[in-house]
């Protein structure tokens, strides 16, 4: 899917949902990440922003609505967001914790391999 400035892509990985998101994410499709998230049905989800050139307030909070919404139904959310990367200042700033914002793939793939499940 293409809306505005930015892609989102979405592939399974071992039964973890990968997200990828490329380009700006802003008040045009702030929604659309937020919907791709909640669209997964995988225990694990994760929502690799290193692509992304731009994440403003919107994006910040349409990510923190996934988060909370994945939360909701005991399923995880895992953000990769590499040092260097415009996100990783914002997410920091933002309050999200070193457990929710990993700096590779792997490393996310593993804890939401790793995250318990709903019952």
């Amino acid at each position: 899917m293409n809306r505005g400035s930015c892609e989102i892509t979405t592939e399974d990985r071992d039964g973890v949902a990968v997200i990828r998101l490329q380009g700006e994410v802003d008040l045009t499709n702030a929604d659309d990440v937020r919907d791709a998230v909640a669209a997964t049905t995988a225990p694990g989800v994760v929502l690799d922003v290193t692509a992304v050139s731009y994440l403003d307030s919107s994006g910040i909070r349409a990510i923190d609505r996934g988060h909370r919404h994945l939360a909701s139904e005991r399923r995880s959310l895992f953000i990769v967001s590499p040092p260097g990367t415009p996100s990783s200042w914002t997410f920091r700033v933002a309050g999200f914790g070193g457990d929710v914002v990993l700096e590779t793939l792997d490393a996310a793939l593993a804890s939401a391999l790793r995250a318990p499940t709903a019952p």
